[in-house]
């Protein structure tokens, strides 16, 4: 176990914190039975007061240097203990072979002090050398080097072991870091994706409602002042039109601003509605304009209601901005046998909006109302045909499955 182990690990990593605690929590309960059992050894086979001061010296280095030392990943705190720790261990050894129990304590720190895999070889073999120079003065070459062999075995195990805990929290740790960065990063770009969403919807819910509505009250207007003079009757139709039409668009507003359907929809069906913008074109150009339903009407889900309204009234536009029709075809064909589904999937609707102007060449068309069309129908699933050709009108065909 390192310091900088400790410290990289993401403290609201709940279960890694929990490891590091265990592995501190062992730390200092291994530390604190062995110093009682080498004290309780030495006590009984060495008298004076060299043995307490050493034992003291020991414990005042672990709690003033070590701890500090862990917490704070300060490499010289650390290496201040065992300039300390060493030499006291190795003294309590000379002074009685019990003494060097101490060792199984002091290697395993050398693993949490020193991440210098060079420096920590180099100590751990001073440390050994050390104290198999001091064992001698007890005992055997032999045992003695079989007893402090055992004692570096067992501490390289654990020095391992908690390595792996200690990397494997860190590990987990970095890897909550990348995840929330990543989660963060994912709700930033799926709140983008909603505001370019919206700001989509609303323009074309503008170019389809207001612009549109300016449009038709702007050729009203010019209308009434070319017949002014000569025809009051005529006027007052137009300006009756035109005071209708902004009321109407007034009213599209106050919905638009509130987030709701579109007007004509919330007051009458969606055939009633086809009806009355296709009436109110006929009344605007004094041309033949009329609805055709076919099938068995039924409700169709909201989105749909609202995307084949809104194409009615662009390709209606586009009629009036540019066809110079004489006749003007809407037909709304309900596919027989479909959409019974309770989700109302399976829609199966036709629209189909045909004017007899002077049309135009493919390729030609393809304005911002004709894309907002295609954006609208393919958010339901369906399809736009527009199907044109100088001097035979154009036909616009809204299909929904």
């Amino acid at each position: 176990m390192t310091s900088s182990d400790v410290r990289d690990a993401d403290p609201r990593d709940a279960g890694s914190d929990g490891w590091i605690n265990k592995v501190f929590l062992m730390w200092h309960v291994s530390f604190a039975v062995l110093v009682v059992a080498a004290v309780a050894s030495l006590l009984g086979d060495v008298d004076g007061w060299l043995v307490y001061a050493l034992v003291a010296l020991l414990c005042a280095a672990y709690a003033g240097l070590l701890v500090p030392c862990l917490a704070r990943d300060s490499l010289r705190l650390g290496v201040g203990y065992l300039a300390v720790a060493g030499p006291v261990v190795l003294a309590l050894g000379y002074l009685d072979p019990n003494g060097l129990i101490l060792l199984y304590a002091l290697f395993p720190q050398v693993f949490g002090v020193l991440q210098a895999r060079r420096s920590r070889l180099l100590v751990l073999v001073a440390l050994a050398a050390g104290a198999v120079a001091v064992g001698l003065r007890h005992e055997e070459l032999t045992t003695a080097v079989v007893q402090v062999g055992i004692a570096l075995l067992v501490s390289l195990l654990i020095g391992t072991f908690t390595q792996v805990i200690m990397r494997e929290a860190e590990r987990r740790g970095r890897l909550i870091t990348e995840l929330e960065a990543a989660r963060a990063d994912l709700d930033e770009a799926q709140h983008q994706a909603g505001v370019l969403t919206e700001r989509q919807r609303l323009s074309h819910e503008i170019h389809d409602t207001l612009a549109q509505g300016f449009t038709s009250l702007i050729m009203l207007i010019q209308a009434a002042d070319a017949t002014v003079d000569h025809d009051p009757a005529a006027t007052r139709h137009r300006l009756a039109l035109a005071e209708r039409t902004a009321r109407e668009n007034l009213a599209e507003t106050r919905a638009l601003v509130a987030a709701l359907a579109p007007v004509d929809l919330q007051s009458a069906p969606l055939d009633t509605a086809l009806e009355r913008v296709t009436a109110r074109l006929g009344e605007e150009l004094g041309i033949p304009a009329r609805v055709r339903i076919e099938g068995t009407p039924r409700i169709l889900p909201p989105d749909v209601q609202v995307v084949l309204l809104r194409s009615a009234q662009e390709s209606l536009a586009n009629i009036r901005k540019h066809a110079a029709a004489g006749r003007v075809d809407v037909r709304l064909h309900y596919a027989d046998g479909v959409g019974t589904a309770r989700d109302g999937s399976g829609t199966g609707v036709l629209l189909e909006v045909r004017d007899d102007g002077k049309g135009f060449s493919p390729g030609t068309a393809g304005g911002y109302g004709l894309r907002g069309m295609r954006a609208r129908v393919e958010q339901v699933h369906g399809t736009v045909d527009v199907s044109s050709a100088p001097g035979e009108g154009t036909t616009v065909r809204v299909e929904i499955p």
